[in-house]
């Protein structure tokens, strides 16, 4: 009975054994089926890592040569529009340059042309101040002599008219108008002589003494004529001869202005040259 007990036992251990070693070889194949399981998602996950992998990296590269391709497409737009702006510059430089040479060629220019118009003005300003004082000079002496040789001036106006009254009068008439001459051009008692109307015995006034009856004397003595200027002692004299004798005051008067007048018409022409007068 304790064999058949120890059997049963051993029979019952080893089914019991056998029963685990089974179950553990289910265990076992389960195992290996999850590890197999495991290794196939393992190896796909990393033939899915690789991939992706790959795919970072070619995305990577292709991402630097696109940097690469702009980054060499920025250099280059970049030295060209430095290129043009260079050649820019340098026209505008060289157009501003050319500007300012014209500018200041032109203000030279403008400055010799108002340096010389200066010199020209002041040459001629020059010039305007010695004929000025040229012509004031020349007055100056002109109205010194007037004024220092009054008597030894002779109108031409009055002596025109005194020659030709003395050529359209004859006897007495022109006799008078010989002597009013010789004594405004104040004759010598040789040269009244020689006109004829000398009071000494001349060679005419023998020949006309001989030939013809004597000259009744003039109606106003020329020594005894009025007046302090040649133009007043002509009025007197033409008014004796016509046989009236106005108020001195009244003549001298009127001569006075008209000589006054005349004068000062006459001294300007005679500091240009222009002098009417006979000396």
């Amino acid at each position: 009975a304790t064999a058949n007990t120890d059997l049963t036992n051993l029979t019952s251990d080893r089914d019991e054994a056998r029963a685990e070693v089974l179950d553990l070889k289910s265990r076992l194949a389960a195992a290996l089926a999850d590890l197999d399981i495991a290794r196939t998602d393992a190896d796909r996950a990393t033939t899915a890592s690789s991939n992706l992998q790959m795919a970072l990296e070619a995305f990577q590269s292709e991402r630097e040569a696109e940097m690469a391709m702009w980054e060499e497409q920025k250099r280059t737009s970049e030295e060209v529009e430095r290129e043009k702006n260079r050649v820019a510059m340098e026209a505008s430089k060289q157009e501003n340059e050319r500007i300012m040479q014209e500018v200041q060629m032109a203000a030279n220019k403008a400055v010799k042309n108002s340096i010389e118009e200066i010199e020209r003005m002041e040459h001629t300003v020059q010039q305007y101040r010695k004929d000025n004082a040229n012509l004031r000079r020349s007055l100056d002496e002109a109205i010194h002599r007037l004024q220092t040789s009054q008597d030894d001036v002779v109108d031409r106006s009055l002596m025109k008219n005194i020659l030709l009254d003395w050529h359209s009068k004859s006897g007495r008439a022109r006799r008078d108008v010989m002597i009013l001459m010789a004594s405004v051009l104040h004759f010598t008692e040789d040269e009244k002589d020689k006109a004829g109307i000398g009071e000494g015995p001349g060679t005419i006034g023998k020949v006309v003494g001989a030939v013809t009856a004597p000259i009744p004397p003039p109606a106003l003595n020329v020594d005894k004529i009025e007046g302090d200027s040649v133009r007043e002692k002509w009025v007197n004299f033409l008014m004796a001869e016509s046989g009236e004798l106005p108020d001195q005051q009244g003549v001298a008067a009127a001569v006075a202005t008209k000589t006054t007048a005349v004068s000062a018409t006459e001294t300007p022409n005679m500091a240009h040259g222009g002098n009417q007068s006979v000396s």
